[in-house]
């Protein structure tokens, strides 16, 4: 198998593969733990943290959100086309064709193929709608690619007092609040206030607890009350983007999570949400909206239970 071939354009973040037989394009950026096998990443093109990606053909323009799985090195090829949106936790089997423009919603399982600009929704998905686009130019992540590389200390910002990590992940958030805040092995934190939204970073109340392998996506704020326990592997994504436009622009969605809430091993949470004081996710849920507080919830999977 031939060796990878990354080009130096591209930006692939510490603690990330790129197996033998990958390749990556100009101005693509891949986020921290991601493994890419045998797999054409062309240029322009983002792949978000953790994701699992195989024999695999990505087009120009295409953003794949965090934890996706998508297809499996030796088996059929998948091919996702330009300008296309793979949400978070998405599932994509082996030998299936995203068409340009159409999107994939957070944790949807996709076994077959998506026509272009159609949303597909649910486990196993299925057509929500189509999507009407302004044509208004392919997704650009040049400016915040070039913000990442000027930062003295991408990846590596310090805990605030009274707050202790067991280790491992990316830190690259700013951070506030405590104390007694704990971070399970290998959490992964992003999102400033000189990002997108001057709301950008994690602030947390006293005896926070962050299970082992979270990622939090605060480019627009995550808040969390006091108490709050999130269980190991929990996604917290606090940003969209606007399906209207072509270019996919960016789209603040703000997370605040109530004194006391609980939330479950493997859960995704999209903002804007609200998650009321002593309110309950469960393991593996997907949330997309408010949850009222001490209400329990399995986010879309209860109007989805196929």
């Amino acid at each position: 198998m031939a060796p990878s071939a990354v080009d130096p354009a591209a930006l692939i973040e510490a603690g990330t593969e790129v197996a033998a037989g990958s390749t990556v394009g100009p101005g693509a950026w891949v986020r921290h733990g991601t493994t890419l096998r045998d797999c054409a990443v062309e240029g322009g093109v983002f792949v978000g943290f953790r994701c699992l990606i195989g024999s695999a053909r990505i087009a120009s323009g295409c953003q794949i959100a965090s934890l996706t799985r998508i297809g499996r090195a030796g088996a059929a090829r998948v091919l996702i086309e330009g300008a296309a949106w793979i949400g978070a936790r998405a599932v994509i089997e082996p030998g299936v064709r995203i068409g340009p423009g159409a999107v994939v919603a957070a944790g949807a399982h996709v076994t077959g193929d998506v026509p272009a600009d159609t949303v597909v929704v649910g486990r196993p998905a299925r057509t929500l709608r189509r999507r009407e686009v302004t044509e208004d130019g392919s997704p650009d992540f040049g400016a915040i690619i070039a913000r990442v590389r000027a930062r003295p200390d991408s990846g590596r910002r310090e805990l605030p007092a009274g707050w202790v990590s067991d280790g491992g992940g990316a830190l690259d958030a700013d951070m506030s609040g405590g104390p007694g805040v704990r971070l399970g092995a290998g959490v992964i934190a992003m999102g400033r206030a000189d990002g997108p939204s001057p709301r950008g970073g994690v602030r947390a109340g006293p005896g926070v607890r962050i299970g082992a392998g979270a990622v939090l996506e605060a480019s627009d704020g995550i808040d969390i009350g006091a108490g709050a326990d999130l269980g190991p592997g929990v996604l917290v994504v606090s940003s969209g983007h606007d399906l209207s436009r072509r270019s996919l622009p960016w789209r603040g969605g703000a997370v605040h999570i109530g004194e006391g809430v609980r939330v479950g091993a493997d859960a995704t949470l999209v903002g804007p949400c609200v998650l009321g004081d002593g309110a309950e996710v469960t393991a593996g849920a997907v949330v997309v909206g408010d949850v009222p507080a001490r209400h329990t919830t399995s986010g879309v999977l209860e109007r989805n239970p196929s």
